[in-house]
């Protein structure tokens, strides 16, 4: 195997662990959701009642669509793998921060920003895996 062959397959397999962990954080929330709902375990100080736990996802996928567009337009004008770097590293960041949330509104700022984090990644890493492959080869990656 050539060395550009061995690059793909490379930023086939990043691409596929960045992704499985951005499905593994989408669902974390909806997971923990009744912990967080524990006014003696999240450490809030007060309940999170239930139209603020959907608002915890909600806000994350509202966010998450309107960023999608956002990058799919900019990755179609600019450099796709720095848009992807800067999203992967804001949706790091704030994953980061939101594990650390003091109050109820951190968590929901920080989910927000996670959702655009996460959309950067979404809207371009496909054109990325279409821009490695032929289209013969393109239909197996994908």
């Amino acid at each position: 195997m050539c060395r550009e062959s061995l690059m793909k397959v490379w930023t086939v397999c990043v691409l596929v662990f960045v992704n499985l962990l951005n499905y593994m954080d989408r669902y974390t929330i909806p997971g923990v959701l009744p912990l967080i709902q524990n006014k003696t375990i999240n450490g809030f100080g007060g309940n999170v009642n239930d139209k603020e736990a959907g608002l915890l996802t909600t806000s994350f996928v509202i966010s998450f669509i309107l960023a999608s567009l956002v990058f799919g337009y900019l990755g179609d004008r600019y450099t796709r793998k720095y848009i992807m770097a800067f999203g992967i590293f804001l949706w790091s960041g704030f994953v980061l921060a939101g594990s650390f949330s003091v109050n109820y509104f951190m968590l929901l700022a920080t989910r927000c920003m996670v959702g655009i984090g996460e959309a950067s990644y979404s809207a371009i890493a496909l054109t990325l895996i279409a821009d490695l492959f032929v289209p013969e080869k393109r239909i197996r990656v994908l």
